[in-house]
């Protein structure tokens, strides 16, 4: 079978070539969806469905493994506390920020400026999951986000 596309003929195995590299293509732009697992230091654990934003860099696929924080201020608008020092070495900390006031390139550049290795918004009254996106290249850091109420934090 040839399908003539103007002045070009395909055959039947060219154009399943053609759409399967494009699906996949497209499919590689979607964002996964993933679980935030939230331990506290009694071991119970509550599950979290989130996205990752569409900026910055990617959570590795083993995941990331750190101390939640919560942003002061909360909606991370203007330059954050940043993590404390435990036990004088560095840990992996993870910043938690409410969602609202500001954009959202906004609040993850004051979370990587502030030190954090990652940042986790979360939605506020709402449990819709929203993709984050952003123009901004000097952003490094993983965000994820999530609806629903925030974890407890310490």
């Amino acid at each position: 079978m040839l399908l003539s596309i103007g002045m070009l003929m395909l055959s039947a195995t060219q154009v399943y070539t053609i759409l399967t590299v494009q699906l996949f293509a497209f499919l590689n732009l979607l964002p996964v969806e993933a679980d935030i697992l939230a331990y506290n230091f009694e071991n119970a654990s509550q599950t979290f469905d989130d996205l990752p934003a569409r900026f910055g860099y990617r959570l590795p696929a083993e995941g990331l493994k750190g101390f939640l924080i919560n942003s002061k201020p909360e909606n991370a608008c203007e330059p954050i506390v940043p993590p404390p020092l435990k036990d004088n070495s560095s840990g992996t900390f993870i910043v938690l920020i409410r969602r609202l006031d500001c954009n959202f390139d906004i609040k993850v550049l004051n979370a990587q400026r502030a030190g954090y290795k990652a940042a986790i918004v979360h939605n506020v009254d709402s449990d819709d999951l929203i993709s984050m996106g952003s123009n901004d290249s000097k952003i490094e850091l993983s965000c994820p986000w999530y609806g629903g109420d925030p974890p407890h934090t310490n």
